[in-house]
């Protein structure tokens, strides 16, 4: 081989011994799974960061929604039930940790993307000044019916850009060096 090579024995050192149990503790699954679990909800975290400050891994801030734009319903962008947000989760795996949802819209948010939705009829209810109340809401109230109206709504495409929430961002990589660091500190003797 050429080039340069600097050779260092470490027999019967400490420090051996040291890289020794630390490299056993790296190898064996079960070791890792509490190393792996600290990481998830480290990033899980991260998640939740985002949420509230409504900004991708990079820091860049979402594209607000029409809906956050007209103060509706909490008026926060991805934030209409909190379902999204809520359904943050990770799961330890013997190699690693996944971190993510199981909500079925989650990458249409993630990745941006176009929602097609066909033509369709709608109930929509109003209040008692005409002001428009909610939709397929026929229910009777205590002052007697709701006034409705049927809408014919016409087939649509919905562009949604692309807003990231699953990611590392700085504060994550920092808090990663830490949980590493002291995993690995609580393995030396």
């Amino acid at each position: 081989m050429s080039g340069a090579r600097i050779e260092i024995a470490l027999e019967g050192s400490a420090l051996r011994a040291t890289l020794g149990t630390l490299a056993g503790r790296l190898g064996e699954p079960a070791e890792r799974a509490d190393l792996h679990d600290a990481i998830g909800a480290l990033l899980a975290d991260g998640v939740q960061r985002r949420f509230i400050a409504a900004q991708d891994p990079d820091g860049t801030p979402w594209v607000e929604s029409e809906r956050a734009k007209a103060g509706a319903r909490g008026g926060r962008t991805l934030t209409d039930t909190g379902r999204l947000q809520h359904s943050i989760t990770w799961s330890v795996e013997a190699d690693g940790v996944l971190v993510g949802t199981n909500v079925e819209y989650a990458a249409i948010h993630q990745f941006g993307g176009e929602i097609e939705q066909s033509a369709r009829t709608q109930v929509l209810a109003f209040d008692g000044q005409g002001r428009f109340a909610a939709r397929k809401s026929t229910r009777r109230r205590k002052t007697g019916s709701v006034p409705i109206a049927i809408a014919q709504i016409g087939a649509r495409r919905i562009t949604l850009p692309a807003r990231p929430f699953l990611g590392i961002d700085a504060e994550d990589r920092l808090g990663l060096a830490g949980v590493m660091q002291d995993w690995l500190e609580a393995a030396l003797p």
